[in-house]
């Protein structure tokens, strides 16, 4: 496994995370941040700096309805905790649009939910 970045205690890879959390030995990461897709591309438009604009990212951030985002969320959230150390964090980015689904997933694999920070974007579009 490439690491894109490395420094003597950082590493960052590119590629599927999917693929690349089964080649991460068990139990041997301490902290992990995940901004999973947050299923906001759907045709929809927003407004930046005035101007009306696309909210499409990409395929990989359209929802494929609940059942299919749950299963996805499942799966990420569970390959993460094989690789977390038992004393280990995760820190999950999201929008309403992603983050129950998360928080239901969480719950339902034993996770233990310590804190919500969230985020006031008072000039949100």
């Amino acid at each position: 496994m490439n690491s894109y970045f490395k420094d003597k205690s950082v590493k960052l890879f590119l590629g599927d995370s999917l693929e690349l959390l089964k080649k991460i030995p068990a139990e041997s990461v301490d902290m992990i941040f995940a901004d999973p897709p947050y299923n906001l591309s759907n045709g929809g438009f927003s407004c930046h700096a005035g101007k009306r604009v696309s909210v499409n990212k990409g395929k990989w951030d359209e929802s494929k309805g609940i059942e299919e985002d749950f299963k996805f969320h499942s799966k990420w959230i569970k390959a993460c905790k094989r690789i977390l150390k038992p004393n280990g964090s995760m820190w999950i980015s999201g929008t309403y649009h992603s983050i129950y689904s998360c928080g239901f997933a969480l719950q339902k694999q034993g996770w233990h939910i310590i804190n919500d920070i969230s985020w006031l974007k008072s000039n949100a579009a």
